[in-house]
Formats: structure tokens, C-alpha cells, sequence
């Protein structure tokens, strides 16, 4: 079986990653969800630091604080939009672009 490849531009490539109208409850579990991994994304970092060096990570500390300010705000949209009888249209597109990776 072949597998097939994605052609890459090592500048940047764009990802489509969320598209479409959605309900406030639709909305609602998308944007939780990603709010939510990345939250637990970090949580593991921190832990894996702490373990692994006994060192904290400044940078997954702040990066939480953000994602759960983000989290209240997206939670006041949904309301406002459930409230008032609005569906929600999302877009959300990941950049990637590569780095070099600097050598120690």
C-alpha cells in the first residue's frame, strides 16, 4: 500500500482547521474542546518539567491564565448568541511555519 505525501512549502502552511455556521451549543463544544486540549496540553508540560528537572514553565503558566481568560470570553459570546437567537460562524486557520531548530 502506498501512502501518499503532502507536498509542503517550508515557508508557511496553512491549515484549515475549524470552518462552518454553528449553533451557540455546536459552538459551544467545539471551542471547549480546543480550549480544553490545549489547557491540558500545558498542565502536562508543567508536570513533566517539574518531574522530570524540578523546574516550573513560565511560559505553559501564562500560556493557561490566557486560555482560561479566552475561555470566559468565548463562554459570553455563546450566551449573548444563544440569548439573543444568533448562530455563530467560525473560522480557524493554524499557521505552520518552519523554524530552524537552534543547537545546544
Amino acid at each position: 500500500m502506498q501512502t501518499q505525501q503532502t507536498e509542503i512549502k517550508k515557508e508557511q502552511t496553512t491549515i484549515k482547521l475549524v470552518e462552518g455556521t454553528y449553533t451557540p451549543a455546536e459552538a459551544a463544544d467545539i471551542l471547549f474542546s480546543l480550549i480544553g486540549d490545549k489547557i491540558k496540553f500545558h498542565n502536562l508540560q508543567i508536570l513533566s518539567l517539574q518531574e522530570r528537572f524540578g523546574i516550573d514553565s513560565v511560559h505553559s503558566e501564562h500560556r493557561i491564565k490566557e486560555l482560561k481568560e479566552a475561555k470566559t470570553q468565548v463562554k459570553d459570546l455563546i450566551l449573548q448568541a444563544r440569548d439573543a437567537g444568533y448562530t455563530l460562524q467560525i473560522e480557524g486557520d493554524i499557521k505552520i511555519k518552519f523554524l530552524h531548530q537552534e543547537r545546544s
